[in-house]
C-alpha cells in the first residue's frame, strides 16, 4: 500500500475533530473543523463534524442544514459516496427534526 500524506492528514483531522467533540472540547473541535475545511474543502468530513457541533450547541436548524449539505455533496460527481452515507445523513436529519418538534410548545 502506498502512503498518501494528504489522506493521512484528512483522517487525522477528521478523527481528531470527532474525538474532541466526544470529549466535550467544543472550541478545540471547532478549530480543527475549520482546519479540515481549509485543507479539504472538497470532502464532507468538515460539514458532518460541523453538524455535530451545531447539535451540541443546540443549533438544530443549522445541524439539519449541514446534513443536507452532506447529502448534496455525496450525490455530486465530486462526492461519489455510497447510499449508506446519504442514508445516515437522512437518519440524522429525521432525528433532529423530531427533536425540533418536541422542543416546540
Amino acid at each position: 500500500m502506498i502512503f498518501d500524506p494528504d489522506l493521512d492528514l484528512l483522517e487525522r483531522l477528521s478523527t481528531g475533530a470527532l474525538d474532541l467533540i466526544e470529549a466535550g472540547r467544543v472550541d478545540e473541535a471547532e478549530r480543527m473543523c475549520q482546519e479540515l475545511k481549509r485543507r479539504f474543502p472538497d470532502q464532507p468530513d468538515w460539514i458532518e463534524r460541523a453538524a455535530l457541533l451545531h447539535e451540541i450547541r443546540g443549533e438544530l436548524g443549522a445541524a439539519i442544514a449541514d446534513y443536507e449539505r452532506c447529502i448534496a455533496f455525496a450525490g455530486s460527481e465530486a462526492g461519489g459516496f455510497d447510499e449508506s452515507f446519504k442514508a445516515d445523513c437522512r437518519r440524522q436529519i429525521d432525528r433532529l427534526r423530531g427533536l425540533v418538534c418536541k422542543s416546540r410548545p
